[in-house]
């Protein structure tokens, strides 16, 4: 009985000892916190109110060093540039009155002529044995008139008589005008100065009445047909200059002036038809050449700033504009025009503000700046 006491109170002791050891690994918090503990402790611990945060530190010890360039309002003419087709100021596929063979072609393609100039000429001997016969009525006619009247001197005869004599010349003469008008019409003149083109027709050749014979460009002038955007056509007026060039003759400018302007505005395009007339004393230009021509518009005032300022996003171009307590601000652009290194622009910009040209990666709006020296 006493043996089992014993044992018993042994075996009790030594649950109490593990369960001892067991407590004190589980629950009792170690004393040596090591230094990484410490920092996970105070990391995690939250930042008193009034203190700044890492953030905060970090923007107000640091400022990003930016180059800047001045913002200078400027006149600018806008410059209007289309594409359009040239053609002679005047042009015609000549063509005879009347049918006919041929006797003689008295131009050569290429050829100068004058208003008025021999072309083509129909084979004619019937019209000119018409105009003789014409001639010889006219003169019979004369010599008749002449007669009655010197017999109406010696009252010799009624003076009806005399009437119809005259009559009779006047008849005379109207059939020489019209025989003599069927002669013309077998020659084709020149109808104005010009140059003549190509023709197929030769000597022999039967020309049906109307049939074409070659045309006849008058180039001491060439037409310019272009068209230009509505938000411009109220600036355009006749007799404004245009500055046009041709791919057909590489570096060389024609000057000329606006000549015509449609009276309205296309209303499915929303374009104005314009028309300019380019001076071409060289004869040098050809009708069908396609020209681009340029047009400056009267002036605005709009900023003008270096090129390398001009950045872009999904919402569009924009600068970075410096204000006076040395941090930056986004301002959008629209870019008018360029010239060179530098671009004028639509934005809120005065003469004499500054935006960043160089150093601009990773600025944000509000950030602090300092100047570098260009």
């Amino acid at each position: 009985m006493q043996f089992s006491l014993r044992r018993l109170a042994i075996f009790g002791f030594g649950i109490a000892a593990v369960v001892g050891v067991a407590w004190y690994f589980l629950f009792r918090a170690p004393s040596g916190t090591g230094t990484a503990d410490r920092q996970r402790t105070t990391a995690a611990q939250p930042e008193r109110p009034g203190q700044p945060g890492a953030a905060q530190r970090r923007r107000a010890g640091v400022t990003q060093r930016v180059v800047a360039a001045p913002v200078k309002v400027e006149t600018i003419g806008d410059r209007v540039a289309a594409v359009g087709t040239g053609r002679a100021i005047r042009s015609l596929t000549i063509s005879a009155e009347v049918a006919g063979i041929i006797e003689e072609i008295k131009f050569a393609p290429g050829q100068a002529v004058k208003a008025g100039e021999a072309l083509v000429k129909l084979k004619s001997e019937a019209e000119e044995i018409a105009v003789k016969l014409a001639q010889v009525k006219i003169d019979e006619a004369m010599a008749n008139l002449k007669r009655y009247e010197t017999l109406q001197e010696r009252n010799a005869v009624a003076t009806v008589q005399v009437q119809q004599a005259r009559t009779a010349l006047a008849l005379a003469q109207a059939e020489l005008d019209a025989k003599q008008y069927e002669l013309r019409r077998r020659m084709v003149n020149a109808p104005f100065d010009g140059v003549m083109g190509l023709t197929t027709l030769g000597k022999g050749d039967y020309l049906q009445a109307g049939a074409p014979i070659a045309t006849i460009d008058d180039r001491s002038s060439l037409l310019v047909a272009f068209v230009v955007a509505e938000r411009v056509a109220g600036s355009l007026t006749l007799g404004q200059e245009v500055r046009a060039t041709t791919p057909a003759l590489s570096g060389m400018v024609v000057r000329g002036n606006i000549s015509a302007l449609d009276t309205r505005i296309d209303a499915a395009s929303r374009t104005l038809r314009a028309e300019a007339t380019l001076p071409n004393e060289q004869n040098r230009l050809l009708a069908g050449m396609t020209f681009s021509v340029e047009v400056n518009i009267p002036g605005e005032k709009l900023p003008v700033i270096p090129g390398l300022a001009i950045q872009w996003d999904r919402n569009g171009a924009f600068v970075w504009q410096i204000a006076e307590d040395s941090t930056v601000k986004r301002v959008g652009v629209t870019i008018r025009r360029r010239e060179n290194d530098t671009v004028a622009v639509e934005a809120s910009l005065k003469d004499g503000d500054r935006v960043v040209i160089e150093g601009m990666q990773g600025l944000r709006e509000g950030a602090s700046i300092t100047l570098a020296q260009n």
